[in-house]
């Protein structure tokens, strides 16, 4: 039997690791904190086998989750939700079990008799499992018909080729696609690299390389599906996401993505492990999807220089030392009252590269402290990136340097001081000062 998913959202933080605690001494599986809309797409996608689900969320949110997880077609079967919560919430448990949830797990977890936590939860899945087995066996005396034996082969396939791809090259399933299919569309681009990989790879087997991507790819993919994105491809610990709606969309996954590293790095530090940290660029422009290769080989791609500038952009978020940076045509997509706390960097020209960007830095998950920091000084900031696009350094220098001494984290005003220093300057040379600096990225 395999190891069980267990998906658990909306509970407090010792609850949440006195339930993966729990998982993993009995041997049940994985146990993983999510978001709310994450949970959902997990649900829906069947790519857990249980979630624990807290009252943190609505009804109405957690009635949609339970509607999710109901039997999508003839041969599934309810994937079990399980309520966490408090003695003096029996009205809402109550509705929640009469509306599908499984069970419920009183709050806060009995630590001191942690078999009673595991029953319940042993006993959910294997509830499950005795259903889908029923379901099977009464599936095995009749023969499967073209249309069942298409919706398995359409399954299975939608785990190498998102399922969005096809729908955006309109055709159905995998053998409707034929090379050369394209389709050109405006789209936000989705970066996203783990830092220090190298450094982190080296000290693990292969296996634990494999086992630690995976277990990681697990907690944060689901949510770019969540916001209407899908993944291209997996390049080793990178991501490159599409979002065919809006800007708001990469950008709110991109958030909320960081938001689930921080939950995943608390699991990782009860389990002795080191924190790992991100970098996410996004970029929206036009590009073309399609198929490339020849007729017994071929394979999907993006192909864009948008797809460049997004890659570039996550390289600089090592330069700078920030997690988040966005294009400005990101940026100019965004509704009126979006809300995300942003800060102008001003315009950077990658080496080789022609033309400039404008970039943005989204900060929504920095320290308080930090964020604050940023908001009150946005005006100086402001003027000192005015000063270093008219070329005055020196004035710049100064007051990047005041801003960098307010706090010591701000990294940004500390890389654009450094950039105003009479060795930097004097290296770019005689050429006409664009007002872009020209960084090289990795």
């Amino acid at each position: 039997m395999q190891p069980a998913r267990i998906a658990c959202t909306g509970l407090e933080q010792s609850d949440a690791q006195a339930l993966q605690t729990i998982v993993r001494s009995a041997n049940l599986g994985e146990a993983f904190e999510t978001s709310l809309a994450a949970a959902h797409e997990l649900v829906a996608t069947r790519r857990i086998d249980l979630l624990v689900a807290g009252l943190a969320a609505s009804n109405d949110d957690l009635f949609a989750v339970l509607r999710a997880a109901a039997p999508r077609a003839q041969g599934d079967v309810r994937l079990p939700v399980l309520v966490a919560a408090a003695s003096d919430q029996a009205e809402r448990i109550a509705a929640l079990l009469q509306a599908g949830a499984e069970d419920f797990l009183a709050l806060p977890l009995q630590t001191t008799f942690p078999l009673l936590v595991a029953r319940r939860v042993e006993l959910s899945l294997q509830r499950r499992r005795l259903r889908d087995v029923t379901i099977r066996l009464q599936a095995s005396k009749h023969d499967l018909s073209q249309a069942a034996m298409l919706q398995i082969y359409n399954d299975a396939s939608s785990r190498f080729i998102p399922r969005e791809f096809l729908e955006l090259l309109h055709r159905r399933s995998l053998p409707e696609v034929r090379l050369g299919d394209h389709v050109q569309s405006v789209m936000t681009i989705f970066f996203s690299d783990i830092r220090d990989f190298t450094t982190l790879s080296e000290s693990l087997t292969p296996k634990q390389n494999f086992d630690f991507l995976n277990s990681y790819l697990r907690n944060v993919t689901p949510i770019i599906r969540a916001h209407h994105g899908f993944v291209d491809k997996y390049i080793g610990d990178a991501i490159m996401a599409l979002f065919p709606r809006t800007a708001d969309d990469a950008l709110r996954a991109a958030v909320e993505l960081q938001q689930q590293v921080e939950r995943y790095n608390r699991g990782r530090s009860a389990a002795g492990y080191v924190p790992i940290r991100i970098g996410i660029g996004l970029h929206r422009g036009e590009l073309i999807l399609g198929t490339i290769g020849e007729e017994e080989r071929m394979q999907t791609t993006v192909i864009a220089d948008a797809v460049n500038v997004a890659s570039r952009i996550e390289g600089l978020t090592k330069v700078f030392g920030v997690g988040l940076l966005a294009s400005a045509s990101v940026v100019e997509d965004l509704p009126k009252g979006h809300g995300f706390k942003l800060r102008h960097l001003g315009a950077v020209k990658a080496k080789g590269k022609t033309r400039s960007v404008e970039i943005y830095e989204c900060y929504d998950n920095d320290p308080p402290e930090l964020a604050e920091h940023k908001r009150k000084t946005a005006e100086i900031f402001a003027a000192a990136m005015a000063e270093f696009r008219r070329g005055m350094f020196l004035t710049a220098g100064k007051m990047f340097a005041h801003i960098a001494e307010m706090h010591p984290g701000d990294t940004v005003a500390a890389h654009y001081r450094d950039r105003c220093t009479l060795s930097v300057v004097h290296s770019r040379g005689r050429d006409r000062w664009e007002g872009a600096d020209v960084i090289e990225t990795s």
